[in-house]
């Protein structure tokens, strides 16, 4: 028996044990209610590795030694960053052990976890090269996908909006919102220009009917329209694109019959048109990549114009935004390959958006959010490390001394809610002094963070990691009414349409663990990161379209409210379909793929140099190896 053939079998033993034991760590009755997930994510990985060993591992693929080297240093790159997260996030399940205990626990945990996710990508690989998600000859009309997935859509919300949830579901958020436009006392606290828009459909609604409820589903109504518009518009360029009708199909279907869809259609949130917004920026995105539509100055121009929503229309949009422009402008440096014009599409949505936001606002003597707002991540430390080992210097408890009261921010604390701590501050303390002293009180953070860094990380993962765990506890309002003030009130104008709706909702609460992850936020983060994993493991430009969404995600890591509030998440929501598609689709249309290499390819710049085109087995959206 030669090395090579010893060496195989061993692998495949090692692996299937790291399954079981994956298997078994979760499948402890001491463990969560919530690991379900990691259940069938691991059962999943075991058909997968049974599938890999007795069909797919006879399918030997000749590759070149330096794909092949590529390849397995990304495969084992995002294996151990998925073991490093299911480590990370299920620390209260070893943390009582002993140090022995702890150290082999966590090693296990780790192997194990990257053991699923080889397993589940190898298998996925395998299955996408037979059974592709594009590359059908496109006969399908994207303009009449538009249309008909345009009006199931909207008829469909329309008719439960008004059936169930007239004028619209208006939470105590929204209320404030409808305050400010009444007496045209503003703030930023909740982003303006989102206000005015609603201000904008509501005064049209006051000016035409004379009732409050009306005009509230005034700015209802076009919400409905607009968010049915750009979901239709996605599902229409994946079609545009080559994508195949079913997949188109079920993407439609997911967006009629999720609750979440149906419900935030009609809810007065600016995380609603949020959602929409982001879903048209990342689509425009893939459009201009792609060389989709007949005019190129149409996408550049609506790149530009929901670009400066994506700053605005959330407080998290601009650092994200801040965020995305780096790494394109890092991508542009190294590979000299981005289109320059979306940087100058990029540069010119942030001007804008930084004057309308700032100056602006100021002339108009309309107030920013609270500076507390954005301190989530500090303030849970600090707390957390107060509760556990009170041991700050003379000159630390100074500094927060000025700010507020630490022992009455340890009686409020939540480890997984921040609006206790900070509405100390809020109410009882100082925050301008965090606003006079920045420097100051950022090294008192430090010191004390560094400290105790397993404390502030635990603190850290307690507050966040409801975004990047899928068995974790989960944040989601299905709001029922609306905060009945100045004249506003619910209508049900079907009582049997109402109680169906509402049972239909039901199927997707805690009672049924399958259901309800479809409004999982760490699962869907858990599926781009495996997208994102994919695009780099075939050197593929589509990479960079499920940038937006994970810079969303980013500031959600340092500044969240909630361990885990699914309406901070539903641009994930809204753009995962043209992501998946972008990233695991292998045979898009290739007569408007746009020329995207990272590096040139030697041989495929010498077939071009002769005006031969890519081969036909070659896709031109591969990266090739720099």
């Amino acid at each position: 028996m030669t090395a090579k053939q010893f060496i195989r079998p061993l692998t495949a033993i090692c692996q299937f044990i790291g399954l079981v034991y994956f298997l078994c760590f979760f499948g402890q009755p001491e463990k969560t209610s919530s690991r379900i997930v990691y259940l069938l994510i691991g059962a999943g990985a075991i058909v997968a590795f049974i599938v890999n060993q007795a069909i797919f591992a006879k399918e030997a693929k000749t590759e070149d030694a330096k794909d092949k080297k590529y390849r397995s240093r990304v495969l084992w790159g995002f294996s151990a960053l998925f073991g490093i997260i299911v480590a990370t996030a299920n620390y209260e399940h070893y943390m009582d052990l002993s140090a022995g205990s702890q150290v082999l626990t966590i090693i296990l945990l780790f192997c194990s976890s990257g053991v699923v996710f080889i397993n589940i990508f190898k298998f996925t690989d395998s299955l996408l090269s037979k059974y592709d998600i594009a590359g059908q000859d496109s006969t399908a009309d994207p303009a009449k996908w538009f249309i008909v997935s345009f009006t199931l859509l909207a008829t469909v919300y329309m008719l439960i909006f008004f059936l169930c949830s007239y004028p619209g579901q208006i939470c105590s958020d929204s209320m404030n919102q409808i305050h400010q436009i009444v007496t045209g006392n503003y703030s930023n606290h909740h982003p303006v220009y989102q206000t005015w828009i609603i201000g904008f459909f509501y005064n049209i609604g006051m000016s035409v009917f004379q009732d409050i409820n009306a005009a509230v589903a005034t700015y209802t109504v076009f919400q409905i329209i607009f968010m049915a518009a750009a979901f239709s518009f996605m599902i229409s360029t994946i079609i545009e694109a080559g994508g195949r009708r079913t997949f188109a199909a079920g993407w439609l279907i997911w967006f009629l019959i999720t609750p979440c869809h149906i419900i935030f259609s009609f809810t007065l949130w600016k995380d609603s048109l949020y959602g929409a917004v982001v879903c048209l920026f990342t689509v425009y995105l893939y459009r201009i990549f792609k060389k989709l539509g007949k005019k190129q100055a149409v996408n550049y121009a609506m790149l530009f114009f929901t670009g400066i929503g994506f700053n605005l229309l959330r407080s998290n949009g601009m650092p994200a935004f801040l965020l995305l422009i780096v790494i394109f402008a890092v991508v542009a440096v190294i590979t000299k390959k981005v289109d320059k014009k979306i940087l100058i599409a990029f540069a010119a949505s942030l001007i804008v958006a930084l004057i309308m936001k700032f100056p602006v606002l100021k002339a108009m003597n309309i107030p920013q959010a609270d500076t507390v707002e954005m301190l989530s991540i500090p303030v849970q430390q600090v707390t957390r490390i107060a509760r556990e080992n009170y041991d700050f210097t003379s000159s630390e408890r100074a500094v927060l001394d000025q700010v507020a009261s630490i022992e009455r921010m340890e009686e409020r604390y939540n480890p997984r809610i921040y609006d206790y701590a900070r509405d100390v501050i809020r109410y009882e303390g100082n925050q301008q002094y965090i606003k006079d002293h920045p420097f100051q009180c950022l090294g008192t953070w430090f010191t004390i963070v560094i400290r105790h860094p397993v404390l502030a990380t635990r603190a850290w993962v307690d507050q966040t990691s409801g975004y990047w765990n899928p068995c974790s506890y989960y944040w989601m309002k299905w709001w029922d009414g609306v905060c009945e003030e100045d004249g506003l009130r619910l209508t049900v104008n079907s009582v049997g349409a109402n109680e169906t709706f509402h049972k239909y909702v039901r199927w997707f609460t805690d009672d049924n663990s399958i259901l309800v992850q479809t409004y999982n936020v760490g699962l869907l983060v858990w599926i781009i990161l495996f997208c994102f994993a994919y695009c780099m493991y075939y050197k593929r430009k589509n990479i960079l379209i499920s940038l937006p969404v994970l810079c969303l995600v980013a500031t959600l890591l340092i500044a969240t409210l909630m361990h885990d509030e699914f309406r901070f998440g539903y641009p994930i929501y809204t753009c995962l379909p043209i992501i998946v598609f972008c990233a695991l689709a292998r045979k898009e249309k290739l007569g408007n793929a746009a020329d995207f290499s990272l590096t040139e390819i030697s041989k495929g710049s010498e077939r071009q140099d002769k005006n031969l085109g890519p081969k036909p087995d070659e896709d031109p959206d591969l990266i090739p190896e720099g």
